[in-house]
């Protein structure tokens, strides 16, 4: 970093203009931007389960409600708001971006983020969470229920009967047994799906540009061109998200593909299908009908193409109810508010849209390591006793030195920069403001080399962090080379002197008499009568005058007072 120097306390920080203001019994240093998100404020913009808006008033979020009001009225909520959180309704362009100048963070209750443009939030340093492995039960679910009610005729029969009428013959409807289901999108719901349709005795094809052979042989499906699979399947089953390229990708020429025996189901994205070319291929006979949980506009307008489309006598429709189940609902909200008060804080999110998050087969085993990055992050800095910030190395031993590292270097650095700069740090753009001030990241595997399966090493000039994930969470097991086991959060205490008797004595004694208590301690040491460091976890930080007194100790060469939210 070209402008970071170590202050009156020994703790690196950035020359640009940042505060430290100290809280009211002057037990901590709290950095400006920390300070205010210890009050953060979040706009709720549409119906949100009270689960959720609980886990906010934990973390001691105030919650404004503008459910059911006009743009005019969230953009003035906006105006105080630090986050903000939508479902599928409130369109958040950069007009509405513009209106929250302290806005941190924005969270979709759901999937899809077509509503928001993640393009200005990402510009403007905002962080785009959604809840995307929430609801995939529930979609998987849906879809199924919507296959079955178009395949055996289940609405037309309903509505006969409630008619007094007993229609039996008029409604012969069709097996699933033996019939080849086409997934367009082997993602979390499209595997989902192709993985339960084995249980009614399916044939998957799947089309997906970005899964291996060996994933879709592991669903249960054998990945085959979009245009094969149009052509063999008896259904077509839509679970790709909306982009560019997946905008109208069922258009006239692909439906015209199909088998004029072949049902379409989307309850993905209602713009993936060009709804004009499908509404002339139900009246023209070339398919036999469509279930649409979604529509490109939706409620669609009065006599439009969706309108026509949710009245055809061929199509079975349902309100986008995709991810409207109870237990989903309440996964989205229990996830997405525990990602964003993690953001508000300044941690990292299981579910950004707009930053490098781990998935994928190997995303259970990255993400934890994730969050031990960003501690590493925020410990390096009130470590570091070098008067710049240097290259710094960060060394993937074991199982995860194979994954991808950019999540890990991007969690680092969010928390890294949080601690010395004044510049406002999220996960979304920590790169490029390291870019900008100079601060490299060199990142490099290498095979186990002690106990652990995976440990996650940072090296920058003479300080060295390393840490793992037992079974209760993240553990530091190395600093400066010496071994221990602690854990990185609360408030620590890090002594260095030499390895004679009566040290943890006299720190304990001194601890005791100022009122802190010791919930763990570890001591480690190069040899007898050498070098030692030992961290203590305390109740609460450690205040000024015991901190001098610690320092005082004969024989102590230093006392580092160390804060983890």
């Amino acid at each position: 970093m070209k402008n970071a120097t170590i202050d009156a306390y020994g703790t690196l920080r950035a020359q640009t203009g940042q505060v430290i203001v100290r809280d009211s019994d002057k037990h901590r240093e709290v950095s400006l931007v920390q300070a205010n998100r210890l009050s953060a404020r979040v706009v709720v913009a549409e119906p949100f389960s009270e689960t959720g808006l609980a886990v906010l008033r934990e973390h001691g979020i105030e919650i404004v409600s503008c459910v059911g009001k006009s743009r005019d009225e969230l953009c003035e909520a906006l105006a105080r708001a630090d986050g903000l959180i939508v479902r599928s309704e409130t369109r958040v362009d950069r007009e509405l971006l513009a209106a929250g100048p302290h806005l941190a963070v924005v969270a979709r209750a759901g999937v899809g983020v077509d509503a928001i443009d993640v393009a200005a939030a990402t510009d403007a340093g905002i962080v785009v969470l959604n809840t995307p492995g929430a609801n995939t039960i529930a979609a998987t679910e849906l879809t199924f229920a919507l296959l079955l009610a178009l395949v055996r005729r289940i609405p037309d029969a309903v509505a006969s009967t409630r008619a007094g009428r007993w229609e039996r013959k008029a409604l012969v409807g069709t097996e699933l047994a033996g019939k080849t289901l086409g997934v367009v999108g082997l993602g979390r719901i499209g595997g989902a799906v192709a993985a339960r349709a084995a249980a009614f005795g399916m044939r998957v094809v799947g089309w997906d540009p970005f899964i291996s052979g060996a994933r879709a042989d592991a669903l249960g499906a054998k990945l085959v061109a979009l245009e094969e699979l149009l052509g063999e399947s008896d259904i077509v089953t839509l679970h790709v998200p909306l982009t560019r390229q997946t905008v109208g990708m069922i258009d006239a020429g692909k439906l015209a593909l199909m088998k004029p025996t072949a049902y379409l189901i989307n309850s993905a994205r209602g713009g993936a299908v060009d709804e004009a070319a499908l509404l002339a291929a139900l009246d023209g006979g070339k398919i036999a009908g469509a279930a649409l949980d979604v529509v490109e506009q939706e409620p669609p307008r009065p006599g439009s193409t969706g309108s026509r489309l949710h009245r055809h006598p061929s199509v079975i429709a349902t309100p986008h109810l995709g991810g409207s189940t109870h237990e989903a609902l309440e996964r989205i909200a229990t996830e997405l508010a525990r990602d964003l008060a993690s953001v508000l804080i300044g941690g990292t999110a299981a579910g950004a849209v707009n930053a490098p998050v781990p998935d994928g087969p190997d995303g259970e085993l990255l993400r934890p390591f994730v969050d031990l990055a960003h501690r590493l992050g925020r410990l390096y800095p009130q470590l570091a006793e070098a008067a710049a910030l240097p290259l710094f190395a960060i060394a993937l031993e074991g199982q995860i030195a194979r994954l991808d590292s950019a999540p890990l270097v991007n969690a680092f650095l969010t928390g890294l920069l949080q601690a010395t700069t004044d510049r406002r740090v999220s996960i979304v753009n920590a790169r490029a403001i390291a870019d900008e001030l100079g601060i490299r990241v060199d990142v490099h595997g290498e095979a186990r080399r002690g106990p652990f399966a995976s440990v996650l090493r940072v090296t920058g000039g003479a300080t060295t962090l390393a840490g793992t994930i037992g079974a209760s969470g993240p553990r530091i097991v190395e600093v400066d080379g010496f071994e221990m086991d602690a854990i990185p959060s609360g408030s620590l205490l890090l002594t260095r002197h030499p390895d004679v008797p009566g040290m943890i004595g006299k720190v304990g004694t001194i601890l005791g008499e100022a009122q802190i208590n010791i919930s763990t301690m570890q001591v480690s040491r190069e040899n007898a009568g050498g070098d030692a460091i030992m961290v203590l976890a305390t109740d609460r930080p450690a205040d000024s005058a015991t901190l001098e007194r610690l320092r005082a100790v004969p024989g102590v060469r230093s006392v580092t007072s160390l804060t983890l939210e």
